[in-house]
């Protein structure tokens, strides 16, 4: 069911660092206006709320739409209230600074590519139906994401999910998150490597990686060739 009045907290402080060059959303040449500072659905001032599982930063309405989608489709959290997984912040943090909004709008902010012409609502507009209907086609039908050729073999669900495995060895989320949201498998099991995405970022110490991979479903139970799991191989990591 859909949850309405969801309760607006404030940007905690370790969201609200500047990083005035990145301006891709929102904001006039003249006064940019950092991402940080604005919805990512709907482009509202001060969001309060953050999707872990989108990586972006939203509004107290839209995280209502957002609940209403279900956990599966949309993880959200308030920034400044609950237990935050500090991996999970810096994730979340790391993705949105980076512009990962770009991927759930990849169409609008590539006209050429966009068929339908639909636009972005504006902080103004009506909850329902104008931003509710953009956030679920966004975030549960994926209208806007990147959706390569039929025909282009570089893009299968397996070199998709090779990428991933080689992907998560680094600190590059942006990478990562663009590979699932395009049907990278969390759980591909490489047959050369004989391991999985999660094993890869936990030997390699990457606890953000690690994160994104289990907000997307990667088991933490899987066990590699050798016996071993992620959580074991990024022990055996921090001990180095």
């Amino acid at each position: 069911a859909e949850v309405t009045g969801v309760q607006t907290c404030a940007l905690p402080i370790s969201l609200t660092y500047p990083h005035p060059s990145n301006t891709m959303f929102g904001g006039s040449k003249a006064k940019p206006r950092h991402p940080l500072s604005v919805c990512a659905d709907c482009g509202s001032p001060g969001p309060s709320w953050a999707s872990v599982s989108r990586g972006v930063l939203i509004c107290a309405d839209c995280a209502s739409v957002h609940r209403s989608l279900g956990r599966h489709v949309s993880h959200v959290k308030c920034l400044n209230q609950g237990a935050w997984i500090p991996e999970q912040l810096l994730m979340v943090q790391s993705l949105y600074s980076c512009g990962a909004n770009s991927i759930w709008e990849y169409s609008l902010l590539n006209p050429s590519s966009s068929k339908s012409g639909k636009k972005k609502p504006q902080p103004t507009d009506p909850l329902h139906p104008n931003k509710a209907d953009f956030i679920r086609a966004k975030h549960q039908l994926l209208n806007y994401v990147f959706k390569p050729a039929k025909d282009d073999i570089t893009v299968t669900e397996s070199e998709l999910s090779r990428q991933l495995h080689s992907s998560v060895r680094t600190p590059n989320l942006e990478t990562s998150l663009r590979l699932l949201s395009q049907g990278a498998d969390p759980n591909y099991f490489h047959p050369e490597k004989n391991s999985t995405p999660l094993a890869v970022a936990g030997k390699a110490g990457q606890a953000c990686q690690v994160e994104l991979l289990l907000v997307y479903g990667a088991d933490p139970a899987a066990v590699d060739l050798s016996g071993k799991t992620a959580a074991e191989h990024a022990r055996a990591a921090d001990r180095k």
